[in-house]
């Protein structure tokens, strides 16, 4: 009698672990989405920053290409408090790392690089 009842259970545990296999596969075989700003450069020179913005600038190239490559933000064409917005959203995602103080840093650094980029 409890045959049938252990076929069951083996053929729901089987099904389970195929659903399970196909979702592993599939987000593995995702590619990363990449945009027009992902194309220029990826670094900013900032031997001439003032120590603290030379600081921020470590902290925002650590703490940002964990999640996508630094000419995403270097490239975009956010301004001033925009960076805000868009940093507090990327503190929100999983595995970002972001803490309100280390955001604030890197939104500082934003502002600031922006700023000094569109005087040039």
């Amino acid at each position: 009698m409890r045959e049938p009842i252990v076929w069951i259970s083996v053929l729901i545990i089987l099904g389970l672990l195929g659903a399970i296999a196909v979702v592993v596969v599939n987000m593995s075989n995702t590619t990363p989405r990449t945009f027009a700003s992902d194309n220029g450069p990826n670094f900013i020179d900032v031997s001439n920053y003032s120590l603290k913005m030379q600081e921020y600038y470590h902290l925002f190239a650590q703490k940002c290409s964990r999640c996508h490559t630094l000419a995403r933000p270097i490239n975009s064409r956010f301004i001033g408090e925009e960076w805000r917005k868009y940093v507090y959203k990327m503190m929100r995602k999983p595995g970002s790392g972001l803490t309100p103080k280390t955001a604030e840093q890197i939104i500082e650094f934003l502002i600031y690089d922006v700023a000094l980029r569109e005087k040039r």
